[in-house]
């Protein structure tokens, strides 16, 4: 192998490495993540629908009827980005 492969394979195991710590550390946090807006949209409106919220299972034992509480969340919270 050439100097370059080399340097091209060890850039590769290092990526590896990196790679597998991150994930055996639980990664770094992307508070980003949770808006349903891709992140220009996030820069440029600086807005951020949450993912979660919204939509429910059903819980064991529901029949499907309407809940007599509350309205549930229609997903319209804000997110802090840290801005």
């Amino acid at each position: 192998m050439s100097r370059n492969m080399w340097i091209i394979a060890a850039l590769f195991a290092v990526l590896a490495i990196a790679m597998m710590y991150q994930d055996s550390t639980g990664g770094i946090e992307r508070p980003w993540a949770q808006c349903k807006e891709s992140m220009i949209q996030q820069m440029l409106f600086d807005e951020c629908t949450p993912r979660t919220g919204g939509l429910r299972a059903p819980a064991q034992g529901d029949n499907g009827a309407a809940p007599s509480g509350p309205a549930p969340d229609d997903g319209a919270a804000k997110v802090d980005l840290g801005n």
